[in-house]
């Protein structure tokens, strides 16, 4: 039976969100987020703003999504192809932030495109402690938690998880193989497991940051992805950053 007009837009919508974060998170206006700060409206999609297309592109390029030679948004940042072809081949992105940047914001919504749209990935979002990570992935609603909330205000044609049975504490669980799984600082869970990407937020106020980032290297190198956000703050993060 042929699809219906509005059917047939709601799959060419489906597939372009599948084939770009680019388009999912900033050109579909059907990706929102909540603003605890803003009174008037407190729910909103994402800012189409240059330096968060440029931070997109690299979480791509880290990710091995995008080719660095693709990343024109970054690009015309003032990235140049030598620090973006050494992001794409160590897999780590490590990033000093100023708060109401909408960088975590922006890295979750990445992460959710990846666990969406790519089959079997184990994203783990990592922060000192387990409520913390919880509140960015899943708490006891979808309304709650920064992931779920994106996820459970997507159009019915682009949700992918079928609340409540898709989350439970600090775990988000996608049809598709996917698992969002919120964890407190420490080595022992990454090094447990085989995760697709460590996003680890506010990397600078863990104690146990540098035993977190060492028992990632092995996943990193087998083709994964280490993302680091954190305010300044001297300690093992920034040299991680300087280094890099």
């Amino acid at each position: 039976m042929p699809q219906t007009p509005r059917a047939a837009l709601r799959s060419v919508e489906s597939e372009r969100c599948r084939r770009s974060a680019h388009y999912f998170i900033f050109d579909s206006r059907k990706l929102v987020t909540k603003d605890e700060h803003d009174l008037r409206e407190p729910v909103k999609p994402f800012p189409d703003l240059p330096y968060l297309r440029a931070f997109l592109d690299a979480l791509l390029v880290s990710g091995k999504i995008m080719r660095p030679e693709d990343a024109k948004w970054a690009v015309a940042a003032g990235h140049s192809l030598e620090w973006l072809s050494a992001l794409s081949q160590s897999g780590i992105f490590a990033v000093e932030k100023s708060r109401q940047m909408m960088v975590t914001w922006l890295v979750c919504a990445y992460l959710l495109w990846r666990a969406k749209y790519r089959e079997h990935q184990l994203i783990l979002v990592q922060s000192k402690r387990e409520d913390d990570a919880a509140n960015l992935v899943f708490v006891k609603e979808p309304h709650i938690a920064r992931i779920s909330f994106m996820e459970s205000h997507l159009p019915g044609h682009l949700r992918s998880c079928v609340f409540p049975k898709a989350g439970t504490y600090g775990h988000l669980y996608l049809p598709n193989g996917g698992h969002l799984w919120g964890i407190p600082e420490g080595g022992d869970i990454i090094r447990s497991n085989t995760p697709s990407i460590v996003f680890s937020d506010e990397s600078a106020y863990q104690p146990a940051f540098g035993a977190s980032f060492t028992a990632a290297l092995p996943a990193i190198k087998g083709g994964g992805q280490f993302i680091g956000v954190s305010s300044a703050e001297p300690g093992e993060f920034q040299q991680l950053v300087e280094a890099v």
